[in-house]
């Protein structure tokens, strides 16, 4: 696998549940009700961009296109 392969091409959403990690802007960020919320919006962006979903420290999520 070469290294282009896993570098990061985008950030397509940041979804957190976290009103003071919420702010906006580029690229989409998504304040979620409840970790249940997070998880489906997450996976269901995922899967329409063809995506891989990473889970930060924090219990916020990115979806990424590598």
């Amino acid at each position: 696998m070469s290294q282009e392969a896993n570098q990061i091409k985008g950030i397509l959403a940041y979804i957190t549940t976290d009103k003071s990690r919420y702010l906006g802007g580029n690229p989409l960020s998504i304040l979620a009700k409840d970790e249940n919320e997070l998880i489906a919006i997450s996976e269901a962006i995922a899967r329409a961009f063809l995506a891989e979903i990473l889970k930060l420290s924090t219990g916020d999520v990115m979806v990424i296109k590598k």
